[in-house]
């Protein structure tokens, strides 16, 4: 089930290139309902990678896969605790 992002508030959007070729890149929003996919109540990606298109690390919570992480090639759960 897609989230419904029509009511959320986008509380942080960021991107940082570094002259090194490594990108940052941080989006937030936050969902005037938590859902089952997001019961923190939150729909984020936190993403580390290269101009390149590898993934250094990334933290989100895809539709359908929930809180995860992803670690260069591999993706596992984890638990998200609070923004700060």
């Amino acid at each position: 089930m897609m989230q419904d992002m029509s009511q959320a508030t986008l509380i942080l959007n960021t991107r940082i290139d570094y002259p090194n070729g490594v990108i940052v890149v941080q989006r937030i929003h936050r969902l005037t309902v938590a859902s089952e996919q997001a019961p923190h109540g939150y729909v984020y990606q936190l993403h580390c990678g290269t101009r390149a298109g590898q993934t250094l690390i990334r933290f989100d919570n895809e539709t359908g896969k929930g809180d995860h992480i992803h670690d260069g090639d591999r993706q596992r759960p984890y638990t998200f605790s609070t923004l700060a």
